[in-house]
């Protein structure tokens, strides 16, 4: 048995961080967005996807629009690079483990089941968030698989593909514990058990994020101390 977790929103609580940073990015640029909507819109996706949706949105800047092609494609690489950079600062500062997340972590250890994860982020971002949150030494860099390995990100299901392949488990031995319906689709598509991580969220609802996660046949749980007895 493998347990595949994603990282964010799953064992570090960085998504509201990421979404804030991109808000105040794209303001200044007359492009005003709220948190909510950014997490609607970006939760769970690969970079290259959150690239070309940065670059939609900030299609809809009226200087944007105004200048030569070459000049936006330029600008829309280096703000995007930017919105990075400033978003690990961001995590620098803030970023906390999802409660109870390090005791289910050492309990699978204890218990000889093996774990991993699999993110749509960088392994440099998973580097910095992990070690920050006191969870690096429960997740060897061995352990760690980034969508930057494979031609598609999630919802596609090459990456859980490749973390079982990596880790010598079959996909119909492992379980995938995901918070975005993004990340959900790609472990149906994979054949693997999926458990829908659900807490209570003052940005989203939560009705609505359940109602996507079961639509792709999660077991939905809202608290990480409920983890071990569903697997």
């Amino acid at each position: 048995m493998l347990v595949i977790f994603d990282c964010d929103g799953v064992l570090v609580e960085t998504e509201a961080i990421q979404a804030e940073v991109l808000r105040d990015c794209l303001l200044p640029l007359g492009i005003s967005v709220s948190v909510a909507e950014v997490l609607m819109l970006f939760r769970g996706k690969s970079i290259a996807v959150c690239g070309e949706q940065v670059s939609a949105l900030l299609a809809d800047s009226e200087p944007y629009q105004s200048w030569p092609e070459a000049e936006r494609d330029a600008f829309a690489h280096e703000f995007w690079d930017k919105v990075q950079q400033e978003t690990l600062a961001a995590f620098e500062a803030n970023v906390q483990p999802i409660e109870g997340v390090r005791d289910v972590l050492q309990t699978l250890k204890a218990k000889g089941i093996a774990f991993c994860v699999a993110s749509n982020g960088r392994h440099d971002k998973m580097q910095m968030t992990l070690t920050r949150t006191g969870l690096a030494d429960l997740l060897p860099k061995e352990n760690r698989f980034s969508a930057t390995e494979v031609a598609q990100g999630k919802p596609a299901p090459d990456l859980f593909l490749h973390a079982a392949s990596k880790m010598g488990v079959k996909p119909n031995q492992c379980t995938v514990v995901e918070d975005s319906p993004s990340g959900a689709r790609a472990a149906r598509l994979a054949g693997m058990a999926l458990l829908g991580f659900c807490p209570d969220e003052p940005l989203l609802p939560r009705a609505n994020t359940e109602q996507l996660l079961l639509a792709e046949g999660a077991t939905v749980f809202h608290h990480m101390d409920e983890l071990l007895s569903l697997l």
